[in-house]
């Protein structure tokens, strides 16, 4: 998240502009669903926690540095020396590549990650490059501490997002609308957007996603019922050179089923074969997102409407051209526009 000078003097004019046209109770509804985050003067991003049924506000720090939620000031990444004061509670995940802690520092939970085998030490410090580079991403888990095959990074405890589904029906019924639904679609293409274009010479492609509950396990929920991309160990280059991409497989075996693009699929009638495999970039996770932001709409009657709306550019994503597909961007910008439509029409 890209701060601006002047953002708090712009919000009090707003809020002033809206609550001389607007009721008060709509304004505070506006305020609590329809912003991802409230950022205050230059220096704190605060959310509404959902859990706690407060603010929690925490500094925003530069490289090398970190804060959690309720903390005053940003101190410097974890590091050996500092794991002495990281008290490991017990096991809540397990991968390939890492086994997860639940860890307490201080006063705060955090996840504490172990690479499993040196075998896998090549994508544990693949994905522990990729935080570093995201550091300050709002979007993307924040890494908190490194020491050699452990990495540190904020906890979040709703989990991941494949219990988006049991929150909404248990835990906050009363913010299961479609336009939190639709946010986690925003929040879903707007890290795809991050990914590929992160920079003008790579563009990162979420390669472990062969299923929608996988691609659902990538994520967290942060307290106030966004995404975060936590597992980036699977996440792969795809290097511009020249101007042309150079493109990339997930993995040396056949990938099968409706959810994977036609372009990773093995379509000739002869047996798999990993060097006559051709290679493929971006495009195959646009492929991908009707399936999954039609799962974060479920099935309601506002949602199927919804969903008929998105149909035409839901349908570009399934083009079998990846060049003709749209890019997460402008997914983003059409999520976005419906998202306006819908505020629009509760105002009236």
């Amino acid at each position: 998240m890209k701060l601006k000078q002047g953002f708090l003097l712009n919000w009090i004019y707003l809020t002033i502009a809206v609550c001389v046209h607007e009721p008060i109770t709509l304004l505070l509804w506006k305020i609590l669903l329809t912003l991802e985050h409230i950022i205050y003067g230059d220096r704190t991003v605060c959310i509404r926690s959902f859990t706690k049924g407060t603010e929690l506000c925490r500094p925003v720090c530069g490289d090398g540095q970190f804060s959690l939620y309720g903390m005053q000031h940003c101190v410097p990444l974890l590091t050996c020396d500092n794991l002495q004061d990281v008290q490991k509670l017990h096991g809540i995940g397990r991968g390939l590549v890492k086994k997860v802690y639940l860890a307490k520092w201080r006063e705060f939970n955090v996840a504490y990650s172990k690479l499993t085998s040196s075998q896998y030490r090549v994508d544990f410090r693949h994905g522990l490059k990729l935080l570093q580079q995201f550091h300050g991403n709002q979007k993307i888990v924040q890494l908190i501490g490194i020491c050699d095959d452990i990495m540190i990074t904020e906890f979040h405890t709703l989990g991941e997002s494949t219990n988006f589904d049991f929150h909404f029906a248990s835990t906050f019924p009363e913010i299961d609308n479609i336009v939190q639904r639709l946010h986690l679609c925003i929040d879903y293409v707007e890290i795809l957007s991050n990914l590929h274009t992160a920079s003008d010479n790579v563009t990162y492609v979420m390669c472990d996603t062969n299923s929608v509950e996988k691609v659902l396990s990538q994520y967290l929920l942060s307290e106030d019922m966004h995404l975060v991309l936590n597992d980036v160990d699977s996440v792969a280059e795809v290097i511009n050179i020249d101007g042309k991409q150079k493109g990339i497989k997930c993995g040396q075996y056949e990938l099968e089923g409706d959810f994977i693009a036609p372009e990773q699929q093995w379509l000739r009638d002869t047996d798999f074969s990993d060097s006559e495999m051709q290679t493929y970039d971006e495009k195959t996770d646009i492929w991908k997102v009707p399936t999954v932001c039609n799962r974060f709409l479920g099935s309601s009657p506002e949602s199927t409407q919804l969903q008929m709306k998105l149909l035409d550019i839901h349908m570009a994503c399934k083009n079998p051209n990846p060049k003709d597909r749209p890019s997460a961007k402008q997914l983003a910008w059409t999520y976005k526009a419906l998202l306006k439509q819908i505020l629009e029409k509760r105002d009236i």
